[in-house]
């Protein structure tokens, strides 16, 4: 009983703080009977759903560490990080109990939420919409959820004293069962995005459920044929929930890839091409972690640059400047052979690699030009982050992603910069990828080229790369090039994890996660590029070492938390894992 009691308690205080609003009642004892009778108590407990995905132990923080910095293509050296971009991670480790646990809060406010609808009597036209939405949040958490775990408890009733919380976990099979009818209905129940209204709910639509219906369905998919199991008809609810969402004409890619990162043109980016996204905003009445903001820029930014997050400055004992206003923290990196990957070959000048990645700025306070790999330094200019009057030799950085800038930052935690969880870019590459598993690669090619096709619009001057994909490839082969596509034009938005763990490998058979690891970083030379002051030549290695670990097919899945286990007999591990 013990236990029973603590869990309710938790799930009743993130209940509470998790929603938004300045003058709600507050009761005495909050239960399902006095804490939401009317559509504007639904609205509230479903803002708080929202609220507990932006916290800062999931998707402002925690949920981007795990999912960043254990793919290939990024690492991390500092303290906080270096956990996960070095793969130490284990059952105790506290961000992956602290994300578990906020998602099934999230999934407890959305079956406390449905519950409640069947007894109110609301206006039928909000409760169905707000059946759709809730359910909307439910399948996206669950999908997550599967996707970091494997095999999960299921609950789709909300958590109460009586409650049995000595479950097992059940299969991945059951899980998406429940993903696709919770988003089937939502799709049914939801306006397109530009019949929505505004007032209410409000934070999803038609299109949303039918890009995430394509992205599980597809995902599903790759799990059937690692089972096995036959997976056509995964593919083809995946191609056609895509071909929804792209002949809807709701929506359409942004003409210049720049401005999707531009914050001031935000809201152009939603009434184009972002179809569902994580809102972060400037938040004047917090700060530091409990702001509404995001801390993308501060983690992405390098920590010699002014102007480009909301850091405030830090003073010496004498009163002197000792860290600058508004730069970055530098702790997320990109791996320089993922670079050199995504800036030659199909990809040598295009538009985005302009976009996406930071080598060369100006210092703060300075005329001094800071460069990292592979740039040469020329006259004045400084390998980033020394900042001595020379040159030191032998010295060895790696470039940073630039997609997360905002100098109007309010502190190092609270920026304008949303996380956009799915794009019609995306969606295009999803048809593409299900055509191809289907019938190969000669109806993919299409949808494939509309990616290529805006980016050679670069800035309003028209390009002649990347080149379109025509002819010639494989089933296999084409899969890649989707795998290296998505790998450029997604970096920085939690995808590449993702990818890793469920595509096929190029030749068929197991994993990318397994090829990477196990096949191709162990030809790439161990250690970051260190340049040569004498010859002027960057040598040494292109991968930060301590990342590149050696293939285990237990880093397929995350463990389950060990509290969730010491609270329920019934989990068990994932494994590989103690």
């Amino acid at each position: 009983m013990k236990i029973k009691i603590y869990i309710l308690f938790f799930l009743t205080i993130s209940f509470v703080l998790g929603c938004r609003k300045l003058n709600e009642t507050i009761y005495d004892t909050p239960s399902v009977s006095n804490s939401v009778n009317t559509a504007a108590d639904v609205s509230l407990v479903f803002a708080g759903a929202y609220g507990i995905l932006e916290h800062l132990e999931c998707y402002k923080k925690e949920t981007v560490k795990m999912m960043e910095l254990c793919a290939d293509h990024m690492s991390s050296t500092t303290t906080e990080f270096a956990v996960f971009s070095q793969k130490i991670y284990d059952p105790s480790t506290g961000p992956i109990r602290s994300v578990y646990s906020r998602y099934y809060s999230v999934i407890n406010n959305c079956n406390f939420l449905l519950e409640k609808l069947n007894s109110l009597k609301l206006d039928s036209t909000y409760t169905v919409r707000a059946e759709g939405e809730i359910k909307f949040i439910r399948a996206f958490v669950y999908f997550d959820l599967v996707r970091l775990f494997g095999p999960i408890p299921l609950r789709t009733s909300s958590v109460n004293i009586n409650a049995d919380f000595y479950v097992g976990r059940d299969s991945v099979s059951k899980i998406y069962n429940l993903i696709f009818e919770d988003l089937k209905t939502a799709s049914n129940n939801l306006l397109p995005r530009d019949q929505a209204p505004i007032p209410g709910l409000g934070y999803t639509n038609k299109g949303a459920a039918q890009a995430m219906l394509s992205l599980a369905a597809l995902t599903y998919g790759n799990f059937l044929e690692r089972s096995g199991r036959a997976a056509s008809s995964s593919y083809t609810m995946a191609r056609d929930y895509a071909d929804s969402v792209i002949l809807s004409g709701k929506y359409s890619l942004a003409n210049n890839y720049a401005d999707l990162w531009d914050v001031d043109l935000e809201n152009m980016a939603y009434t184009t091409e972002v179809i569902f996204g994580l809102r972060f905003t400037r938040d004047k009445n917090a700060s530091s972690s409990a702001a509404k903001g995001s801390e993308f820029a501060s983690r992405m930014m390098p920590n010699s640059m002014p102007g480009v997050t909301g850091a405030t400055a830090t003073f010496n004992s004498s009163g002197n400047v000792s860290i600058p206003a508004g730069i970055g923290s530098g702790a997320f990196k990109v791996q320089p052979w993922f670079y050199d990957y995504c800036t030659t070959g199909d990809y040598a000048g295009d538009y985005r690699n302009e976009v996406t990645f930071l080598t060369q700025w100006q210092r703060y306070n300075s005329t001094t030009i800071f460069v990292t790999y592979p740039n040469v330094p020329g006259t004045g200019q400084l390998l980033e982050p020394n900042t001595a009057t020379t040159l030191t030799p032998t010295r060895g950085e790696q470039p940073y992603i630039r997609k997360y800038v905002d100098g109007k930052g309010l502190d190092a935690s609270n920026h304008e910069n949303d996380l956009f969880i799915i794009r019609l870019a995306e969606v295009f590459l999803i048809r593409a990828e299900a055509e191809n598993e289907l019938n190969g690669p000669a109806g993919a090619y299409t949808s494939f080229n509309m990616l290529r096709a805006r980016a050679r619009k670069a800035n309003g001057t028209a390009r002649l790369v990347p080149a379109n994909l025509a002819t010639g490839l494989t089933k296999d082969q084409f899969r890649k090039k989707i795998f290296d596509e998505r790998g450029l034009e997604f970096i920085g938005e939690c995808k590449r994890w993702f990818d890793l763990v469920r595509m096929k490998n190029p030749s068929g058979t197991g994993t990318m996660y397994q090829h990477q690891f196990q096949t191709f970083l162990p030809t790439i030379a161990p250690g970051i590029p260190v340049y040569n002051t004498t010859t002027r030549r960057w040598g040494g290695g292109k991968t930060e070492r301590s990342s590149i670990v050696p293939y285990n097919s237990k880093f397929l899945l995350f463990p389950i938390p060990q509290i969730e286990r010491d609270l329920n007999g019934k989990l068990t591990q994932n494994g590989g894992y103690n």
